[in-house]
């Protein structure tokens, strides 16, 4: 799309896309920069065949948005993993974003300790790090542990961005079973690198990240999740020459196959795949469920010994569901 600029006023935003997309923008000269989005059917896509808490969705769902808000913001072409591990309630979130986009996302919980829980970070996922984790398409893989602080994930997230890019940071995210969303900006470095903490552009990411800030609270997280990106950046920087660069879209894509799970299921070897088969929970098959997009792999008896089979190429056609 064409870039837009000016004041508020001058864009054209019923032009806009009120989808599933993500927009990039920028403040005056560029010294400020965000990022906003709002998932809605790509969102529910990804969770569609999962049966998660309310909790659990709503804590996943931000991971989802801070995840594809932090690829937006990094320039890099390859993946980038964002993983929560803890000893709380909730034990693991893993979100997989590629640069075009396209994620993935599971959660693990406990539902009786879950049960009654808290709705600050460490209480829902306890003591643990947000393990942060680049792998660009050429170069050497990137990790970063950030510890598990503060009400919520952004500030877990905040966190890295100040450990790792140096960049001051405000990030607010809201999900819930049908709606993620999520708004990100940025004070971006002068001159060599240097992210200057007085003057005129530390005061204009100060003024732009009280705007943000309204944001906070319940209130404002259930605007989030109500309007469109178009809609809330509007309404938050009406006064602001916001400068809109460019609007991308964003999917749900999982990567599991019948053939990857069969090359996993011949890993095991032949007696611990016959014992799965005898066993009274499945008897006479094998059944494998992703763990991402919760797609349910079968393999019965004909089919396990064409994988073991040393002239089996590749794993038969069956039923998926």
């Amino acid at each position: 799309m064409s870039e837009m600029t000016g004041k508020s006023e001058s864009i054209d935003w019923h032009s806009l896309p009120q989808g599933d997309e993500l927009f990039r923008f920028s403040f005056e000269d560029g010294r400020v920069r965000g990022v906003s989005l709002r998932l809605e059917s790509t969102w529910q896509a990804a969770i569609e065949n999962h049966d998660y808490p309310p909790a659990v969705a709503s804590l996943l769902g931000q991971a989802v948005a801070g995840a594809v808000l932090m690829v937006a913001s990094l320039k890099f072409e390859g993946r980038l993993v964002m993983q929560f591990a803890g000893h709380g309630p909730i034990s693991l979130l893993v979100v997989q974003v590629t640069s075009d986009r396209r994620f993935r996302c599971m959660a693990k919980w406990d539902d009786d300790r879950l049960a009654g829980t808290g709705e600050h970070l460490e209480d829902q996922l306890g003591r643990g790090q947000l393990v942060l984790t680049i792998e660009p398409k050429d170069g050497a893989r990137y990790q970063s542990l950030v510890p598990i602080a503060g009400a919520g994930l952004e500030n877990a997230i905040e966190g890295y961005f100040q450990q790792s890019e140096q960049l001051p940071t405000r990030l607010v995210l809201a999900a819930d079973g049908k709606v993620t969303a999520g708004m990100l900006i940025q004070q971006m470095p002068e001159t060599g690198g240097i992210v200057p903490t007085t003057g005129s552009a530390a005061v204009e990411f100060e003024h732009v990240g009280k705007l943000v800030d309204t944001l906070v609270g319940e209130q404002g997280r259930r605007e989030m999740r109500q309007v469109s990106a178009p809609e809330l950046l509007h309404r938050l920087f009406h006064q602001e020459a916001l400068r809109i660069h460019d609007v991308a879209g964003v999917t749900f894509n999982c990567s599991c196959t019948r053939e990857g799970v069969g090359q996993m299921l011949t890993g095991l070897g032949r007696e611990e795949l016959e014992a799965t088969l005898d066993s009274d929970e499945t008897p006479g098959m094998v059944e494998i469920r992703c763990d991402f997009c919760g797609s349910l792999y079968r393999f019965d008896r004909v089919d396990v010994e064409q994988l073991l089979s040393s002239d089996s190429v590749e794993p038969p056609e069956s039923t998926r569901h």
